[in-house]
């Protein structure tokens, strides 16, 4: 039997990914999936591009609309997936709750609360750092901040100390974690978990831990287990993810059997941003079954779907 297989965590360039959604579409065709999601960070944008195209001519699997939402949990900043969205419930939320201005003030609030925490600790910086009139996305940054102090020698014992090699343990285990001196508490701005759940839900679709292992917490199961216990409301985890080693995928599928929550799976792919991870690959490089979501998926034709819109 011909197996079939999905990726339904991908970035385009409507967030921090460096290929358009045609692009995806034209990838995932060459690579031959049945299933993808196109999931950028806090917008359904890409799907707006995607309304004024035959998918289908491009791309013959199912596209299942998507999104990856930042919230937070015990003072960590988490994401959570949201699937078969209404991308346009999503997108007016996000227009209305983070306009460009307030994007452009948080972000800029919290480079400065960034420097003033790397000055505190001494790290090396050969000159002051400024943000560009122009923001190119949100969360720019904290990717800028990283490439400045890791290209100095100067930084290398903090670095090695904390077990930082790359800008997403940057990210996670100096910005995000509460234990890190330059812990930045992005919690203050952003939209609680119950709003993200709720916004997902309004919006028709399923709401999916992400990438659980990413997150610099001590126990990952203990924590997945109160997020579900306190939220009741989670759809899903994303049990398949590039990073994570088969024992930690088995771990969160017998987690998801026992808790009768749906299953998901993904690259998480960006492109240059992240250039180890290629799209189609889950963990340890092996190919995401698209049995996995048969419970919970439904197979939608984009491209009839926006025919009749028209």
């Amino acid at each position: 039997m011909n197996k079939k297989y999905i990726d339904l965590h991908i970035h385009s360039i409507y967030s921090d990914g460096d290929k358009t959604p045609i692009e995806i579409l034209k990838m995932a065709e060459k690579l031959g999936l049945s299933d993808i999601s196109i999931t950028d960070h806090e917008n359904c944008k890409a799907y707006e591009e995607l309304e004024k195209i035959k998918i289908k001519n491009i791309y013959h699997g199912n596209l299942i609309s998507g999104c990856e939402l930042m919230t937070s949990f015990d003072n960590t900043i988490i994401e959570i997936l949201g699937y078969q969205v209404d991308t346009k419930i999503i997108n007016k939320w996000y227009d209305k709750r983070y306009s460009k201005e307030e994007i452009d003030k948080r972000d800029r609030q919290l480079f400065v609360r960034l420097m003033q925490k790397i000055n505190q600790i001494n790290l090396y910086l050969e000159k002051p750092m400024y943000l560009p009139d122009e923001i190119p996305y949100s969360g720019y940054f904290k990717y800028m901040t990283y490439q400045a102090l890791s290209s100095y020698r100067q930084n290398d014992d903090y670095f090695k100390k904390y077990k930082i090699s790359s800008y997403e343990e940057f990210n996670r285990k100096a910005l995000s974690d509460p234990r890190s001196p330059l812990f930045i508490k992005e919690s203050d701005y952003i939209a609680t978990m119950q709003e993200v759940i709720d916004l997902i839900h309004k919006a028709g679709g399923l709401a999916f831990v992400a990438h659980l292992y990413k997150y610099p917490v001590s126990n990952h199961i203990a924590f997945l287990s109160k997020i579900i216990e306190e939220t009741k409301e989670i759809d899903g985890v994303e049990c398949y993810y590039s990073s994570f080693s088969k024992e930690q995928t088995q771990k969160l599928d017998e987690f998801c059997n026992i808790h009768k929550l749906f299953q998901s799976g993904g690259s998480d792919y960006h492109g240059k941003l992240k250039p180890n991870i290629n799209m189609g690959e889950g963990s340890e490089k092996i190919k995401i079954e698209k049995e996995i979501i048969n419970k919970w998926s439904k197979n939608i034709d984009r491209g009839e779907e926006n025919e009749r819109r028209e």
